[in-house]
Formats: structure tokens, C-alpha cells, sequence
């Protein structure tokens, strides 16, 4: 029985080799400027959605565009994967604890030179280390993270206002489109009354041939204004279903009534301007996140030169095989103080290239700052004018 479990205990590390360690073959290209062929293996894409996607407000339609939109689920991704960084971040704080379980076949010689029997060795073991003072390295470390999660939450803020806003640009566009069209239809039926009443007084002699020719030129152009808007508002519709996450191939239909939105009120001081930008501006909140990060990651990376104190402790019981030896129990603690003596300069270039990340975001931090402090003295500059306080509108004054 003892045998057959010694060799079963053998064959077990050959039947766990992974049969997923052998590499694919591919056919890779046999000279520059050949294309690779995809092998067939790949996974068949989607079908391409059709049908109507009909909303009732633009709030349902942003909703939309905020659930579907690739950019919100990264950002949503992002954010989880930084929250599980900081747990693992977190852990740090926690001894870790490792199991064993070893089996070892071992035959020495005895100090006259004999063989001696061979042992077959296996049993559980328990390890535990514990650190216990690092000079702050943990505490930064957590730090340093916990402000990249917020940095993190910050920017997927901004990633959901930017959605919103390109949907909510991308609507009121398509509404000047259509509003564009509906007028050139207009000015067509008015041209092309214009023709008629022209070709009346021509019959009549009250009119030359010129005028008939003006006329005709003049609903010619009215023609090829309408198409433009047309194409425009085509352009403006597949605009919108992009911006709001919705495949060109599906109909889009808007049911509700169109209501302008309430202008700026010209009396709106600056200061409250530079205020409102702040506070919705997360954007300007994830810089700021992100230098106290990079401030805390350069403390993390300066303790870490200096000497940490650890708790370690071993436990394991040993027993044998195909012997009459009795099982024994070991077991080991102690404190182990680690200082790092010499290691390329690896700790201290790393020290400083942490501090240099930290003062290269925070005056980049504190531009940007500036820069969207501007943005709204720029707006209120110019109230009533949508265009006028566009980059580059004054270029040519």
C-alpha cells in the first residue's frame, strides 16, 4: 500500500503539467509588407443591431449614452481596478500567512562512507512573517493609493460630464440641423413661387428674360442649400447616435417637445463662474488628488531605504514513509531587521524619480487650474455670442 502511494505521490507533479504551456503555432508573415492572416480561432463578432431605439426626454437618451458608451464602462473598470489596488495595498498591514505541503525523497552517506536507507519525507508546514516597523514605506504606499482611487473616481466623474456634454452638443446640433432644413424648404417654396409669378409677368410682357433667368438661378441655389442642410442633418443624426452610444444602423426617434433652454442671465458675476467651474470640474479636483499621490508615493520610496523590523515564524510536522522513525514536530520564530546595504543605487534612483513625478504634477496641476479659471472670463466676455468665445475666435482681430 505504502508503495503504491510512493508512486502515485511521483506521478502527480507529471499529471498537473499544464497541457496549456505548449505554444500556439502561427503563420507569421514571410517577408516585410505582408499581411497576417487571422487565424480561425478568433471569436465570431456581435451581429450588427437594427431596428428603431426610440426615447422619450433627453434625459433618457443621456441615460442611455452613460450606460452604453465604451468610454463610461473603461472609466467604471478603471475604477475598480484602482479600489482593488488599494486592498492589496491595504493587505500590507496584515502578517501573511503560507501553507506548505512537501514531500521530498532524499539518501545520504553516513560519515564512514555506508549507504544509508533512503527517506521518503512528506508533511504540512506553516509560515508566518510579519512586518511590524517600516518607517511609514506601508502607510504611504496605502496613501499614495488611496488618493489614485480618488483621482480615479474624480476622472470618471469628468469622463460622465464629457458624455453628457457631447450628447447634449451633438442634440441641440441636430435640432439646428433640422431647424436648418425646414428653413431652406422654406425659402425653396418661396423661390420657386418667385419662378412662378416671373414666368407669369414673362408671358405677360411684363417681365425680361433675365428676370426669368435670376429667378430660375436664384431656386437653383435654394436647391443646393436645402441638399447641404440635409447632408448636414444626416451628419448631425449619426453625430448624436455615436455620442450617445447607438449603432448607425438603428433608427433614432426623439418623442418629445423641443424647449429651449433658459439663456445665461447676464448677470452672473465671474467670481461665481470661477466657483462653479471648481466645484463640477472634477477634472481640476483628480490633479490635485493625483499630486498628493505622487506626494506620498515619493515618501513611500524614501522609507523604503531605510531598515524595517519583521516578525517570522515557522511551524511543520514531518513524517515518514516506508520507515519505522516516529513523526517530529519543528517550529521556529524570531525578529529579522532588514537594511538595505547596497543594491545599484536602485532605492535611491527610485527615491528620485518619485520626487521629480511629484513636482512635475503639482505645478502641471496648478496650471490647469489657471487655465480653467480663464475658460469662464473668457465666456463671460462675451454672453449672447454661442461661437464668439471659441479658441481662435479673436485670432483674426
Amino acid at each position: 500500500m505504502n508503495t503504491i502511494l510512493h508512486r502515485f505521490l511521483l506521478c502527480v507533479p507529471l499529471a498537473l503539467c499544464p497541457a496549456w504551456a505548449r505554444s500556439a503555432a502561427f503563420d507569421l508573415p514571410e517577408r516585410p509588407g505582408t499581411f497576417w492572416s487571422q487565424p480561425e480561432g478568433l471569436p465570431v463578432p456581435a451581429a450588427t443591431p437594427t431596428g428603431v431605439v426610440r426615447f422619450a426626454s433627453l434625459a433618457a437618451l443621456t441615460d442611455h449614452a452613460l450606460r452604453e458608451r465604451a468610454e463610461t464602462r473603461a472609466a467604471w473598470l478603471g475604477i475598480q481596478a484602482e479600489a482593488a489596488r488599494l486592498d492589496a495595498a491595504s493587505a500590507a498591514n496584515w502578517p501573511t500567512l503560507t501553507g506548505q505541503l512537501s514531500f521530498t525523497q532524499s539518501r545520504a552517506l553516513s560519515s564512514s562512507g555506508a549507504q544509508v536507507p533512503t527517506l521518503d519525507r512528506y508533511g504540512p508546514s506553516l509560515s508566518l512573517a510579519y512586518v511590524l516597523v517600516d518607517f511609514g514605506a506601508r502607510a504611504a504606499s496605502i496613501d499614495a493609493q488611496r488618493y489614485q482611487l480618488i483621482a480615479s473616481l474624480l476622472t470618471g466623474n469628468r469622463t460622465l460630464q464629457d458624455t453628457v456634454a457631447e450628447v447634449e452638443a451633438a442634440y441641440f446640433a441636430l435640432l439646428a440641423a433640422r431647424a436648418q432644413v425646414t428653413a431652406q424648404i422654406q425659402q425653396e417654396t418661396a423661390l420657386r413661387a418667385s419662378l412662378d409669378a416671373v414666368d407669369a409677368r414673362l408671358r405677360g410682357g411684363l417681365a425680361s428674360r433675365a428676370d426669368q433667368l435670376r429667378a430660375r438661378a436664384a431656386l437653383v441655389e435654394a436647391e443646393l442649400a436645402r441638399q447641404a442642410a440635409e447632408r448636414d442633418r444626416a451628419k448631425a443624426e449619426a453625430a448624436l447616435k455615436q455620442a450617445a452610444g447607438i449603432a448607425q444602423t438603428q433608427t433614432l426617434e426623439l418623442d418629445w417637445q423641443v424647449v429651449p433652454p433658459d439663456p445665461l442671465a447676464a448677470t452672473t458675476l465671474l467670481a461665481d463662474l470661477l466657483q462653479e467651474a471648481q466645484r463640477n470640474r472634477p477634472d481640476l479636483q483628480a490633479l490635485q488628488a493625483a499630486a498628493t499621490s505622487a506626494r506620498f508615493e515619493a515618501e513611500r520610496a524614501r522609507a523604503a531605504r531605510w531598515p524595517s523590523l519583521s516578525l517570522a515564524a515557522n511551524t511543520g510536522r514531518t513524517l515518514f514513509l516506508d520507515s519505522d522513525r516516529s513523526p517530529s514536530t519543528t517550529y521556529s520564530v524570531g525578529v529579522n531587521v532588514t537594511m538595505p546595504l547596497f543594491d545599484g543605487g536602485r532605492l535611491a534612483a527610485q527615491a528620485r524619480a518619485a520626487t521629480r513625478q511629484c513636482q512635475r504634477i503639482g505645478p502641471g496641476g496648478r496650471s490647469a487650474l489657471q487655465d480653467r479659471r480663464r475658460q469662464p472670463a473668457r465666456m463671460a466676455d462675451c454672453p449672447g455670442r454661442p461661437g464668439a468665445c471659441a479658441p481662435g475666435a479673436g485670432a483674426g482681430r
